[in-house]
């Protein structure tokens, strides 16, 4: 988390340091991008997610951009690969105490026609449903398989619930992720490659790129 605070932390100015005395809210930043004030936080897992998104949905936010990384469910997905979700399952525990009528929660705006993503030659991109996980070392090859079966395309830890508390609240929600690896080619996070290595910091450096740049897009389609 600390990492991607940093590299996340060189796109913005006039940076407000956000914490909380308890130590419950840490790597959370309000900065301007190009004279719009956004927030960033570094989180792992759906309970952080809810949190923060929770904290700034009641402080009226109007869009939250889920990034990160996931695992390719679908053979085309490989390490670096750009995956934007459709819509996300709600396979972790947090969502359910914002989410009672369904196990899916879409994704409210459309990356696709974002310009910034045209921009984007030398990465993959996909796009497709997302099975949310709590448990990174629990998934086995049936899981996998099950997951690959019911028509999902990429697996995370996030997604579905920082989906489930943006609906909440009435926020508009993207996810833009990287494909870190791919369980159904047998790749793992153990594994250290080199050229899956680069490929993963092209792909992270490609996704930070489109979700700052759909960020903006999106206020400056706001204000039109």
């Amino acid at each position: 988390m600390k990492s991607q605070y940093d590299l996340y932390r060189t796109h913005f100015s006039n940076i407000v340091e956000i914490g909380s005395p308890n130590g419950i809210l840490e790597d959370v930043l309000v900065g301007d991008l190009d004279g719009l004030s956004v927030a960033y936080a570094s989180v792992y897992g759906a309970p952080m997610a809810s949190e923060v998104v929770h904290i700034f949905g009641v402080l009226g936010t109007s869009l939250v951009v889920q990034t990160g990384c996931c695992g390719g469910l679908v053979d085309e997905i490989g390490p670096g690969d750009i995956f934007i979700a459709t819509e996300a399952y709600c396979g972790e525990g947090a969502s359910q105490y914002y989410k009672t009528d369904d196990k899916m929660v879409k994704a409210s705006v459309n990356v696709a026609e974002s310009s910034a993503i045209r921009g984007i030659n030398d990465v993959p991109v996909h796009f497709g449903r997302i099975y949310t996980t709590s448990a990174l070392f629990a998934e086995g090859e049936r899981e996998v398989e099950d997951w690959h079966s019911r028509g999902f395309s990429a697996v995370d830890m996030e997604t579905s619930a920082t989906f489930a508390v943006a609906e909440h609240f009435a926020m508009d929600r993207a996810s833009i992720l990287f494909a870190f690896d791919n369980p159904r080619r047998k790749e793992h996070i153990l594994m250290k490659e080199a050229d899956k290595d680069k490929r993963r910091i092209l792909g992270n450096k490609r996704m930070i790129e489109l979700g700052l740049g759909f960020v903006k897009e999106y206020n400056a389609a706001k204000s039109d």
